[in-house]
């Protein structure tokens, strides 16, 4: 009977044991559900949600269509598929492997900022002042690679947007990045002591890496490497565990300053709006000055800080969560989204959503 069930169990395990050498569609789907099982901050919660058997089906069903696919684009859009059993955030699948197409190459330009379209289609940060008053800001994303353009528009506009009495944060289209890039903002909107509630880490080789690399990331300053580093040291110390690196649930941000103005603060949303940027809006959401305007955002924030590895036949890389919200599950954001506290409907035309919002900061209605 041991022998057995040693047999089976070694049986069980050549495929895994083997993806490397056998480069095909399900040789990667057992590579990515494998460290996905072992790796994901959110797959337990989901698993005892779903349950196991709903589990099992949806491997079986999926492995079958696998089995079918030469390892291409279309085994990767299905892997992908198979991933959304879990949430709709932090979770994906991408193929970069070799294909046909042959993809032209263009020089981006800035298109010139004469309408709300093309205030959407900038790729970098950009103040204007709308009227006399009304200032704008335009931020599309939130990587670290942005926070010095940020932390520099706002620095250049600072004395104009504190002596201005209505603020624009156009943050539509923005998917995220690292909180490190919304810093600068706060100082504009802070009205009282901001609660943040913190995050678990979880703790594995493989997770713990994407620490020690932030540790070593020459975007970020000394002080945050430190305490990168830090963090996995504490990280490592506690594998197979979920940690609190933070030591502390809540952490609450006190300004000096309380800024006279702006006054009013309409922050522009829409349902591409995820991660960083949802927890850049629910810091500002404790303002007084803060209204979000547009529509509700994506929902992906209670499992967050993804993580990105290739698989080792070198043709697709899975990206997962490392980090669960303190907020689960009283209060989720995943596949719900946060809501406007101004929704901005249909018959508003695209083209029109900036200038809707300065209105109605100005208190004029229709």
């Amino acid at each position: 009977m041991n022998r057995r069930l040693l047999f089976l169990c070694l049986l069980l395990s050549l495929p895994i044991l083997n993806f490397a050498q056998n480069c095909n569609c399900e040789s990667n789907f057992l590579w990515v559900k494998k460290t996905f099982e072992e790796n994901d901050a959110g797959f337990q919660d989901i698993i005892s949600k779903k349950g196991q058997d709903a589990y099992a089906l949806h491997n079986a069903m999926y492995l079958e269509k696998i089995k079918q696919l030469p390892n291409n684009q279309e085994c990767a859009r299905l892997l992908n598929q198979w991933i959304r059993f879990f949430r709709n955030g932090h979770i994906g699948i991408n193929y970069i492997g070799k294909t046909n197409e042959v993809k032209k190459v263009a020089e981006k330009t800035e298109p010139a900022i004469e309408s709300d379209q093309n205030r959407l289609k900038a790729t970098k940060p950009f103040f204007e002042k709308i009227d006399a008053n009304t200032t704008y800001v335009r931020i599309p994303d939130f990587e670290i690679s942005e926070k010095k353009a940020i932390d520099s528009i706002l620095l250049a506009n600072r004395a104009t947007i504190l002596s201005t009495e209505n603020f624009i944060i156009d943050v539509r289209n923005n998917p995220g990045g690292s909180d490190a890039s919304f810093s600068s903002l706060i100082p504009f909107l802070y009205t009282q002591p901001i609660r943040t509630v913190g995050t678990l880490f979880y703790s594995t080789d493989l997770n713990n890496q994407r620490m020690l690399e932030l540790s070593q990331n020459p975007d970020f300053d000394e002080k945050s490497r430190n305490t990168f580093k830090k963090y996995y040291e504490k990280l490592a110390a506690n594998k197979g565990q979920y940690v609190d690196i933070f030591e502390s649930k809540v952490s609450v941000t006190k300004l000096d300053t309380i800024q006279p103005y702006p006054v009013h603060i309409g922050i522009l949303i829409n349902e591409n709006n995820g991660s960083t940027t949802e927890q850049f809006l629910l810091a500002a959401m404790q303002s007084k000055k803060v209204k979000l305007y547009g529509r509700t955002t994506k929902g992906m924030l209670d499992i967050s800080n993804v993580n990105i590895v290739t698989a080792p036949c070198g043709d697709i890389e899975l990206y997962y969560g490392l980090s669960k919200s303190f907020r689960i599950p009283d209060f989720p954001v995943d596949d719900i989204g946060l809501q406007p506290d101004v929704f901005i409907d249909k018959t508003i035309d695209a083209n029109n959503w900036i200038n809707f919002v300065r209105d109605h900061l100005h208190g004029k209605t229709d």
